[in-house]
């Protein structure tokens, strides 16, 4: 028995039942990997979004306050003014299914930093290079309502000044007079004062779908799979060269007891 396992062909067999099964556990931990972060923000939405509007300030008390994870679409409400000769325009956002751009504007909180706030989405216009005409924000005290947001990564394209690729806040500080706060605002609703009426604005965001996506299966899969590495060392040990099959060690059958009547008739 030893023998035919300690063969080349066998351990040729192990080293690659080995190393293929490694290769599908750590992708079975990248795709769990994956299924955490989604995990955590739809976890944050779920918990967050509907929940009643908190003080902007008890969430970042200063403009170094990172926003933490538990803390993502958190509602929010606040008190300031727009930068109003200034905005930033984002490309390459959808909506249902249309493309087209969403507008920030500058915020100056009161008594606080600047805070950036996504007021909506806008359709492309018929040429790529068309810029959309946005409508101004509105002047004076104004008190918004809304969700907090991280900013997103750089995805390293250089685009004319006033213009972002993603709502990176490291390159809208570059574009924004004062100072940026960890976090940006998605506009809900924007209050000018009692009894009057909502100033115009873009097309409103969408509300947020939890998506944990298909990740926690995969990484079953993966690791599911690493058993028919090992499978295959066991097939090639059950087919040997030559055609004779290793079989399992059975034990020898008990010898027939020869009875006192059967010895009398022999």
């Amino acid at each position: 028995m030893w023998r035919a396992i300690f063969t080349r062909r066998i351990l040729y067999a192990v080293a690659f039942a080995l190393g293929f099964g490694t290769v599908c556990f750590l992708l079975g931990q990248w795709q769990l990997s994956r299924y955490e972060e989604k995990d955590a923000r739809a976890t944050a939405v779920e918990q967050n979004y509907n929940r009643p509007a908190v003080p902007f300030a008890g969430v970042l008390p200063s403009v170094t306050t990172p926003l933490a994870e538990s803390q993502v679409w958190t509602q929010v409400t606040l008190t300031g003014r727009y930068a109003a000769s200034t905005h930033l325009i984002v490309r390459g956002r959808a909506l249902n299914t249309a493309q087209g751009m969403e507008i920030l504007v500058p915020f100056q909180v009161d008594g606080g930093a600047v805070l950036l706030v996504d007021r909506g989405w806008v359709p492309n216009g018929d040429q790529a290079a068309d810029l959309p005409t946005v409508s101004a924000p509105p002047a004076g005290t104004v008190t918004l309502t809304g969700w907090l947001k991280p900013g997103e990564e750089d995805r390293g394209k250089d685009l004319p000044a006033g213009q972002l690729a993603t709502i990176n806040l490291a390159q809208a500080q570059e574009q924004v007079p004062g100072q940026l706060y960890a976090a940006y605002l998605v506009l809900g609703s924007e209050s000018l004062g009692e009894g009057l009426p909502a100033p115009a604005r873009p097309t409103p965001l969408e509300a947020p779908t939890p998506d944990r996506g298909p990740h926690f299966a995969y990484a079953l899969q993966w690791w599911l799979t690493t058993l028919l590495g090992f499978g295959f060392v066991v097939y090639l040990y059950r087919h040997p060269p030559g055609g004779v099959p290793n079989a399992t060690p059975t034990e020898a059958p008990e010898p027939k007891k020869v009875r006192i009547w059967d010895e009398e008739d022999g």
